[in-house]
């Protein structure tokens, strides 16, 4: 491939970046601006650290037509910020799968302006040769060892290969023997099988036998490069210690996780993002429609703290009302009154783990946990659907009926991970 002059460099850029972005996500697609030395607005000249925490990205300047030109890239905030991302505690080099998508993007627009300024033929990159690309830097990122570039494709390759006939759901912790004699010293992880020689991963055949000693519990345990034991998790969320994991699904599927969080899902050799289970823009919309008042930044943290709900493998209910305080009060008897206290991800985490429903006010703070919702029968439920979405409609009908009752809506999350907004206007 090889650009003749600017303007069709510009369209090639803007196209592909759109359209790459709105593969992953359609809240994702970021504006892709060329702009000039001279014009280029005023609110974008940050230096690159700070820009980033506005969603901005720059290309290399280069030079055309007697001017210094540069691709900007600036994505929406809300839509960034609902993907998962490592704390900034822990030092590394991508803290999440779109952040290595974003830098490979980057690398690839530079690699076109240079095909621009020396004339030359350079590769075309696909879709899923980039985020395949991103994929395994960021694995090779994490494990932080050279000879461990080809691990992200001996896991595809172990994901193919069936063992009496059926395909593995093994699992596989990533740690260095430094990590691994922290983590046992803290209790997190307990050694079981030691295996006197270590076992290359590039023996996928023999790894693929040996992933048959693993289950929920038990992981084996590799440097990316090889296996060497296998071990006990005795802890599978830590804020102080990361702990990385592989997990195999199915025929040709394997996942990255951090602390329990997905981080990228391999299908097939193709890259997946985890994508939230309601979109953004999805909540803000109904949302609004019950509380027309309430300001993005409100929205924003009711949206974050949903997200970190879904989490939750045993399912929940979360309920938001301006009532939140007086109904906790009436239904103190049939769950736990609390006192008003701002939620947070691992409060969200801790208070989920009860069966009820939260009771939450506009503002994230909680008033009620464990609660049993109440209400009169309805013909709006659904006898397919479980205790939980129906003990919803319930409430969320009886409520809107009761005059002098403001408004509320539930969110109800199953076990098998399926969600539904219920109010209003969407029961």
């Amino acid at each position: 491939m090889m650009f003749t002059n600017l303007d069709a460099l510009e369209h090639y850029i803007v196209k592909y970046c759109i359209s790459l972005f709105r593969q992953l996500d359609d809240e994702l697609v970021p504006s892709v601006v060329l702009f000039d030395e001279q014009t280029i607005p005023v609110e974008l000249k940050l230096p690159i650290k700070q820009a980033e925490n506005y969603g901005i990205y720059y290309s290399d300047f280069f030079s055309a037509m007697q001017k210094n030109y540069v691709f900007v890239m600036q994505f929406d905030l809300k839509a960034v910020d609902v993907y998962y991302k490592i704390p900034e505690s822990f030092s590394l080099k991508y803290r999440s799968l779109l952040d290595a998508i974003i830098v490979e993007t980057l690398t690839y627009i530079n690699e076109c302006i240079l095909g621009l300024m020396t004339r030359e033929e350079i590769l075309e990159k696909t879709h899923m040769d980039l985020l395949r690309l991103s994929g395994r830097m960021m694995l090779q990122a994490l494990l932080n060892v050279d000879s461990a570039n080809t691990a992200f494709d001996k896991f595809n390759k172990i994901s193919s290969l069936s063992y009496e006939k059926t395909f593995s759901e093994g699992r596989i912790i990533l740690l260095d023997q430094s990590q691994v004699d922290q983590l046992i010293a803290h209790k997190m992880i307990r050694k079981m099988v030691q295996f006197e020689e270590k076992i290359p991963l590039s023996s996928t055949r023999h790894i693929r036998k040996i992933l048959e000693l693993s289950n929920p519990e038990v992981y084996l345990l590799s440097d990316g490069e090889h296996l060497y034991s296998t071990v006990e998790l005795l802890q599978k969320h830590d804020l102080t210690h990361p702990i990385f994991t592989i997990e195999f699904n199915s025929y040709a599927s394997w996942q990255l996780s951090f602390n329990n969080n997905k981080l990228m899902q391999i299908t097939h050799e193709e890259v997946f993002i985890p994508k939230p289970k309601i979109s953004y823009l999805e909540f803000s919309h109904e949302v609004k429609k019950i509380f027309p008042e309430l300001d993005a930044k409100k929205v924003n943290n009711l949206y974050k703290l949903t997200l970190e709900a879904f989490k939750q493998v045993k399912g929940t209910i979360i309920v938001v009302s301006r009532n939140a305080r007086s109904e906790a009060y009436r239904l103190r008897n049939q769950g736990f009154l609390i006192e008003a206290m701002p939620l947070t991800p691992n409060i969200i985490r801790s208070i989920t783990n009860i069966d009820g429903a939260v009771l939450m006010d506009l503002d994230g703070y909680c008033h009620g946990i464990g609660v049993i919702l109440d209400g009169i029968a309805t013909e709006k439920g659904d006898p397919s659907r479980g205790a939980r979405y129906n003990s919803a409609i319930r409430y969320v009908e009886t409520i809107t009926n009761i005059p002098n009752y403001s408004n509320c809506f539930a969110i109800v999350i199953s076990e098998d991970g399926d969600v539904d907004m219920i109010s209003k206007f969407l029961y």
